[in-house]
């Protein structure tokens, strides 16, 4: 019998979780359900740990990692989540496996056999362990983002970086990159695939009709509870308002807490 603790705010992804527990071959006693990152720091500092953990990456209070800043964790962590691009952070930590929802069986039995080869290393062992992978990810997975567009403006080709633009907008099913000098050219790309091909620590998708250039958000400010609207460098010609899921991804990107 092993004790499992669960860190995961979404009521349907807890439930999904624990019956896929309960259909696999192992025995767990799951010890907690937490929802929060303050939740979460407050049972580790009270209880002896656990011998696996589950963790989802992006919590109503911040993103997990701030729990592992703020308490010891040397037991094997799976992490769940929606969200791609925290691999390579997560396997610094001592996560065993990056699993992205919506998840199967397979992909909890394939984590939990990762799990049973461990046989309760040490945080170091763990880490060490996780080198190759994280090497193998760096190299492998790493994207090669675009680093410059070729604009038509008149008759001319006109070379222009990546970093200078300010945002991507779709506009009459058309599609315009901005450059910060106020200049709009229109592209042959679908918003979709740029954001695909732009690096997302510096574009970040904050509705259906932008891509920005972090460095184009002037300010942030709330619109409705959970949401927030950003205004750009340069302007945008209509308000540009977050969903509540965006609004808490970018102040993650931009560095809440």
């Amino acid at each position: 019998m092993h004790n499992v603790l669960i860190i995961e705010d979404e009521v349907s992804a807890r439930n999904h979780l624990r019956k896929l527990l309960d259909a696999s071959d192992h025995h767990f006693r799951v010890l907690a359900v937490l929802a929060t990152v303050s939740q979460s720091v407050s049972w580790l500092q009270a209880h002896e740990p656990p011998d696996l953990i589950f963790m989802d990456i992006h919590l109503s209070d911040g993103v997990s990692f701030d729990i592992l800043s703020e308490v010891s964790v040397s037991v094997p962590i799976i992490y769940v989540t929606a969200y791609d691009q925290y691999a390579i952070k997560a396997f610094k930590t001592t996560g065993i496996d990056y699993l992205l929802k919506p998840i199967t069986q397979d992909d909890l039995n394939t984590a939990l056999q990762k799990f049973d080869s461990l046989k309760r290393p040490s945080d170091e062992e763990l880490l060490l362990k996780n080198l190759e992978t994280l090497s193998l990810i760096q190299h492998e997975q790493k994207p090669a983002y675009r680093q410059r567009f070729l604009v038509k403006t008149g008759t001319q080709l006109v070379p222009v970086k990546s970093e200078n633009i300010a945002y991507f907008y779709r506009r009459d099913d058309l599609v315009f990159a901005r450059v910060f000098d106020g200049k709009s050219y229109l592209l042959d790309m679908a918003l979709n695939h740029l954001q695909k091909v732009m690096d997302p620590e510096c574009f970040f998708r904050v509705n259906r009709q932008l891509l920005v250039n972090l460095d184009a958000i002037d300010k942030a400010s709330p619109y409705r509870p959970g949401q927030l609207t950003v205004k750009l460098i340069p302007p945008y010609e209509e308000p540009v308002h977050l969903s509540q899921e965006r609004s808490s991804r970018l102040k993650v990107v931009l560095g809440e807490g």
